[in-house]
């Protein structure tokens, strides 16, 4: 029977599905919206309302064709999706209902910026539970100010010539590639920014373009390049925004309207602080998995 139910934006494969709802319904707190166990499937409501479709082998493409949902997004084990994390203390039940359950959770906090409790769940997806932080503006501003320091720091030791092609594990990126990236990252994200410092009220519209990362590491050759320039052209990106700042009445209020939603410049430069110390912790576990101190 067809259902008139939202449609799915997530595909996750399992091995039963009635099994499987245990999981997701008691421990992660989904809303069940249909189980058709004979036919292999249930749609499940995550919180923020986004539907999720789980599915036993073979039967995904039936579910899909009943649920109308041909663009519904499959991931593979191992791969991340997000979720909107409950409010208040939910976080935390949220916490002990997956270690009772046997699931591994990770607690990824940014301080200021966000709060992100990843559980893997037992198909090994990781639930990315997401919950902003919102600083004071002195905070915020404390915190787009270190990212110089810290990206030095973490680069104390290395030369071009060894130590910045280290990685994780062969096929993640190596120190040299999370430099480049988190400066191209702050230069995409610095055109918006300056939109929203330099416009004479809130909500000026702002039109940007999307792009791919790994595109952009493969095409500017991330791989290969020195990274001199660019820890340069960081510091100094971040020194220009914060004169602007001290120099702008109410600059981290002022704000554009991009993709039908009000940012304000506090945080854009809050999110791009988060953004460069999640790569400049990376660097430091690199650095740990390698035995550099």
């Amino acid at each position: 029977m067809e259902t008139s139910v939202g449609q799915a934006n997530l595909l996750l494969r399992v091995p039963e599905v009635t099994a499987a709802l245990r999981f997701y319904e008691q421990t992660l707190g989904w809303e069940r919206l249909e189980l058709c166990a004979a036919a292999g499937y249930a749609l499940l409501r995550q919180p923020g309302g986004d539907a999720a479709l789980l599915a036993a082998e073979g039967t995904a493409a039936e579910a899909l064709r009943r649920l109308q949902a041909p663009a519904c997004r499959e991931l593979s084990p191992g791969g991340r999706f997000y979720v909107p994390a409950p409010p208040g203390e939910a976080l935390e039940r949220l916490q002990q209902r997956a270690a009772e359950a046997g699931g591994r959770w990770l607690d990824e906090t940014e301080p200021g910026c966000w709060r992100t409790v990843t559980i893997t769940t037992p198909e090994g997806y990781r639930a990315a539970y997401w919950q902003e932080l919102f600083p004071s503006d002195e905070e915020t501003l404390a915190l787009f100010a270190a990212g110089p320091d810290r990206l030095e720091a973490a680069l104390a030791g290395l030369g071009e010539a060894a130590g910045l092609d280290l990685a994780r594990a062969p096929g993640t990126w190596s120190i040299r590639e999370q430099v480049l990236h988190v400066v191209d990252l702050e230069l995409a994200a610095l055109h918006k920014l300056k939109f929203a410092l330099a416009g004479p009220e809130r909500g000026r519209a702002y039109n940007g373009n999307g792009f791919s990362q790994d595109a952009w590491a493969a095409g500017m050759r991330y791989a290969s390049r020195p990274v001199r320039a660019e820890v340069a052209l960081f510091r100094l990106l971040r020194e220009h925004v914060l004169s602007v700042c001290e120099h702008t009445p109410g600059a981290l209020a002022r704000s554009v309207i991009a993709s039908g939603r009000e940012e304000t410049a506090g945080r854009l430069m809050k999110m791009m602080a988060g953004h460069a110390n999640v790569h400049i912790r990376r660097i430091g576990e690199i650095r740990k998995r390698h035995g550099i101190d």
